[in-house]
């Protein structure tokens, strides 16, 4: 039921990949997804074009495939988490995460009284098996919530944001983090790597895994090396991208040899 598996091998430090939907939202995406074992999708609104329709269409059909979709937020605003949660989605991947005051949000937006403040609502009633509070208790629990650390500030404060029971993964932005460490892009740097690491041990020492964003097969062995089983691997124009020019490349190769042998 929405992202129970997820959680649990997040929890379990398991090998967990997921990819981002940012430019294009077609469903054939995620039964593709299903089928090759990814374990989960972050439908990005922070950069990306969805509209509440799609993205409502798009958590229907993840939840009839069992394939988490959790919803990036433009923002840890109340008004915009409890929106993206009543379009149905699996939980939440809040960016830019620095302060109690956006952990507060988030807490309100997700959760229905007592712990928040969330009107029942929206396309996600729907899946409900009922409207109780031991209904309610099914669903809060089957949620996926993951804050995304971008900046020395949201580093520097990361335990008490993440100590929360019901946070379960912190996450790494590693380009925006680059940025704000002023190394802009330069991913490989040693201060954004030691930031990075510092994340990790961070979540660790309270008992919460950390995911790393990655776009290589290699990026990701870096990561694997260094500790990470966490990972959101790409976005789908970056696979294409990755696998034309593989592609082209090879075609090219092959072509090349039968030229040779025939000259």
């Amino acid at each position: 039921m929405l992202a129970k598996t997820l959680k649990s091998k997040v929890r379990n430090r398991e090998l967990t990949l997921g990819v981002f939907l940012t430019f294009d939202f077609s469903a054939v995406f995620l039964e593709i997804f299903k089928a090759e074992g990814m374990d989960f999708v972050v439908l990005d609104m922070e950069h990306g074009s969805a509209d509440l329709r799609t993205a409502e269409e798009l958590c229907r059909t993840a939840r009839l495939l069992d394939l988490p979709l959790l919803i990036r937020p433009e923002a840890a605003l109340y008004h915009l988490i409890r929106r993206y949660m009543d379009m149905g989605a699996a939980g939440l991947m809040v960016p830019w995460l620095e302060t109690q005051e956006q952990i507060e949000a988030i807490r309100q937006g997700v959760f229905i009284p007592p712990k928040g403040r969330r009107g029942p609502g929206g396309p996600a009633i729907f899946a409900n098996n009922g409207l109780d509070r031991s209904a309610w208790d099914q669903i809060e629990s089957s949620f996926f919530i993951m804050t995304q650390f971008e900046s020395p500030i949201g580093i520097n404060n990361l335990q008490s944001l993440i100590s929360h029971d019901w946070i379960d993964s912190a996450m790494l932005g590693p380009y925006d983090l680059s940025l704000n460490l002023s190394r802009w892009g330069e991913m490989e740097h040693p201060e954004v790597i030691a930031a990075i690491d510092e994340v990790k041990k961070e979540a660790g020492a309270i008992g919460k895994n950390c995911g790393m964003v990655d776009g290589s097969v290699e990026q990701a062995s870096f990561w694997i090396n260094r500790g990470f089983s966490f990972f959101i691997c790409s976005e789908i124009s970056g696979i294409v991208r990755h696998r034309s020019k593989e592609l082209v490349k090879e075609i090219h190769d092959a072509h090349s040899k039968v030229a040779k042998k025939q000259s």
